[in-house]
């Protein structure tokens, strides 16, 4: 059964590819042996408004990967804040 956290993570990145390699969640850290898969999430928000504008649309990037302690989780890069903020959002294991 999926757990959900939305926990905000620090996650280090392979300089080349600009994949995730490890990240760190409540002082523990996750080394990364494989990431499963990729994909951007440029949708709306579920809000009440009936016009939808570009700058309104979410800009995350989703990671799902494999740990060396065999968890799998889900991670995401969230780029529509003013910074920057990786997210931890579910263990699926």
């Amino acid at each position: 059964m999926p757990e959900f956290f939305s926990d905000e993570i620090k996650v280090i990145r392979d300089e080349e590819t600009r994949n995730p390699i490890s990240f760190t969640w409540r002082e523990t850290e996750y080394r990364i042996k494989e990431v499963i898969a990729f994909w951007p999430d440029f949708s709306h928000s579920e809000s009440g408004s009936k016009r939808k504008r570009w700058w309104q649309r979410r800009h995350r990037n989703y990671y799902r990967v494999l740990t060396e302690d065999e968890q799998t989780f889900e991670i995401y890069l969230d780029r529509g804040s003013k910074r920057e903020a990786w997210i931890l959002y579910t263990r699926l294991d």
